[in-house]
């Protein structure tokens, strides 16, 4: 069976060719995703290669790669491994120009300059980020993104516990114990959150990605260095150690999680992926095209790259809900085949999830900061009236509906404006739904409507908001009326919490 190669896409070089990886740029923002270049130098002639930020912890500068594979690196000669623990007063930023060898592209060189002893190692910033920081893909793509931790989770801390609180945002792939203790650890530990917090200030503001040393505590790594008289410089970093969580158990809840109980039924149906034929090479090719990545495709991490506690804290999942394990397959047992694509992306989580945020959840588990927090807010008040039997929330980013317009952005254009919906179940049996949208500074109503036919809601729901992004947020009250949905709008006042509940219950009455 031939091992699977990970391939950057558009390979400039000759079949069995070695090239060696030279430069890895500065991100930007490309089509409304963070991308890096990638330089790669063989034979005299450096090219230069765009690739999505996810696929940074593939990367190992100055080390080789042949046919675009990055699954597998070969090391430069003159390399040593060694262990360095960083001291906060050892440490100083270098800054520099930089034009890559073999082209004209210019960059800032920055790094960071440890002291040990009586010699001097360049540490760059880049791998901080990738090592220390973001060692992985969620944690990569939040970090230029302000104040979001929020919409993926809600802390609560306890003597010796942590609780997350996860929200359907939250891809589950990154529940697994390793990637909880690395989010726990930024988390709880101050400096460390502080400087990863001000990544995204500084990179939406200034347009590149740099920070202060401001760690408080040593942090001890071992790493590949190119060794010279004075030091060396450090290619990779392959492992940080006593990393300290100060937590003795961390306990979440994910919405996907369920407890599993066999039983004695059939499979319904089975999924089967199309079988590559004999000869075929079994690859993925990494297409910087594709909006997100898939479930199914793990970005490959950096060969050898390990995390070490101090102390490692008991983790404890709580399941809410049970699903039936089916072991066995019968006559009626259905075959489904899926094809196969070879191409994948390693930029965050998207394209086939563009529906998860048409999911329901109670209103009960939901937890929103901002002005659509304190929608929330008003909800749980109306959900004590009387005649109110249940309220379902779906929540999402209107760029589940537009990739084009400029409204589906908040003012910087980047952050990604969002909305929330609540279905509100009354005891006569009605069902009314309220659209709250992310205004920032903008007069966007709150919208009240009666959708006659609930099974229809999801493609409702998509023509409401895709008729009020192309208005560049103004309510199409005219499709409203042709698609026989009765509404109502209702201004934002200063008004407390309990006093626009009720006007809210108020337009019910004026619609039902």
């Amino acid at each position: 069976m031939n091992e699977q190669q990970v391939k950057l896409q558009h390979w400039p070089f000759k079949k069995g060719e070695q090239a060696q990886l030279i430069w890895i740029s500065s991100p930007f923002w490309h089509e409304k995703k963070v991308m890096i270049y990638v330089y790669f130098r063989a034979s005299g002639k450096t090219e230069k290669i765009l690739a999505d930020w996810g696929t940074l912890p593939a990367l190992a500068i100055q080390h080789y790669n042949v046919d675009g594979d990055i699954r597998k690196s070969i090391s430069p000669q003159g390399i040593d491994e060694i262990e360095i623990t960083i001291y906060p007063n050892n440490v100083s930023i270098y800054e520099r120009d930089w034009q890559v060898q073999g082209t004209n592209d210019q960059d800032v060189s920055r790094s960071f300059i440890v002291k040990q002893g009586n010699r001097s190692y360049i540490l760059p910033v880049i791998e901080v980020v990738r090592s220390i920081l973001a060692p992985n893909r969620f944690l990569l793509y939040r970090l230029f993104e302000m104040n979001s931790f929020p919409q993926y989770f809600i802390e609560n801390y306890y003597p010796n516990k942590i609780h997350l609180h996860f929200s359907s945002l939250y891809n589950i792939k990154y529940t697994k114990t390793t990637f909880l203790y690395q989010l726990v650890w930024l988390l709880t530990n101050r400096d460390l959150r502080n400087v990863f917090e001000n990544v995204a200030h500084t990179f939406n503001q200034k347009d590149c990605l740099k920070f202060d040393w401001s760690f408080t505590r040593p942090i001890t790594i071992r790493a590949i260095i190119k060794s010279n008289a004075n030091g060396g410089t450090v290619l990779r970093i392959t492992k940080v150690k006593n990393k300290h969580i100060s937590y003795k158990e961390i306990t979440y809840y994910h919405p996907d999680i369920a407890q599993t109980t066999k039983s004695n039924e059939a499979k319904k149906y089975t999924v089967q992926t199309k079988k590559i034929f004999k000869g075929q090479q079994d690859e993925i090719i990494l297409d910087e095209q594709i909006e997100g990545t898939t479930d199914d495709f793990d970005v490959i991490e950096m060969d050898n790259q390990f995390h070490e506690y101090t102390t490692v804290p008991k983790v404890t999942k709580i399941s809410r809900k049970t699903n039936k394990k089916r072991d066995f397959e019968d006559e009626n047992t259905k075959e489904r085949f899926i094809n196969s694509n070879s191409s994948r992306s390693t930029a965050d989580v998207g394209g086939n999830q563009v529906t998860r945020g048409l999911e329901q959840q109670p209103l009960m588990d939901v937890q929103i900061d901002g002005e659509l927090g304190e929608f929330i807010k008003v909800m749980r008040v109306l959900q004590d009236f009387p005649e109110v039997q249940s309220i379902n929330i779906i929540q999402g980013s209107l760029k589940e509906f537009s990739d084009t317009k400029r409204f589906v952005y908040l003012n910087d254009g980047v952050t990604e404006r969002k909305y929330v919906t609540a279905e509100v179940k009354l005891f006569t049996n009605q069902n009314v739904s309220i659209i709250e949208i992310e205004r920032e500074l903008k007069g966007v109503s709150t919208l009240i409507c009666l959708i006659g036919n609930l099974e229809g809601e999801k493609y409702y729901y998509q023509l409401i908001l895709g008729k009020l992004i192309n208005n560049s947020g103004t309510w199409d009250k005219e499709s409203l009326i042709f698609n026989k949905i009765k509404f109502w709008t209702l201004r934002h006042g200063r008004k407390d919490i309990k006093h626009r509940a009720r006007m809210l219950f108020n337009k019910f009455t004026k619609i039902i």
